[in-house]
């Protein structure tokens, strides 16, 4: 019997495995950005982050799980109180299963029903063709194009709350 994949939040005891994911994603594509040095990063510390994350309501740190290994993540950064930018990822042997709909259906329904947020955003690579058609599926638009680093890049946003009727 095949195993299901399962979606859920991130746990502090996920660092380890988290910190892996990570970089074997970005061995896998050069359209995966992460702000943090992951050399410097400790499991001890990003526990802490997860902790800190699962308290918030502008940041979520999301997982896509099969047979108890990690396959995909999906993050919220809260920028202010009611913007939070999205990055998902997925490795390579699971992309084109619907996975990363599955997350950016987390996110977003996280974002409407428990955060404070009323806008999500994201970049992507203009060349990134498969992942903008996930996002426009899903309901962003495009905000703007800039260059960055001789690349092109696309700031999408999706309104997620009409922030009058949001409570504080």
């Amino acid at each position: 019997m095949a195993k299901e994949i399962i979606f859920r939040l991130a746990e502090p005891t996920d660092a380890a495995n988290i910190l892996q994911l990570l970089r074997q994603l970005q061995t896998e594509s050069d359209t995966f950005l992460v702000d943090s040095d992951l050399t410097s990063l400790t499991p001890a510390v990003e526990a802490q982050q997860i902790k800190l994350i699962n308290q918030s309501l502008t940041n979520l740190m999301a997982l896509a799980v099969l047979n108890d290994q990690l396959i995909g993540i999906v993050t919220v950064d809260g920028l202010t109180r009611e913007v939070g930018e999205v990055g998902i990822a997925v490795l390579k042997a699971y992309q084109g299963f619907t996975i990363g709909t599955n997350l950016m259906a987390l996110a977003i329904d996280w974002a409407t029903d428990y955060s404070q947020l009323s806008t999500l955003t994201l970049e992507v690579f203009k060349d990134n063709q498969v992942a903008i058609h996930l996002y426009q599926k899903m309901g962003f638009k495009l905000v703007k194009t800039k260059v960055d680093h001789d690349r092109t890049v696309l700031e999408m946003s999706l309104t997620v709350t009409d922030k009058s009727t949001k409570k504080d």
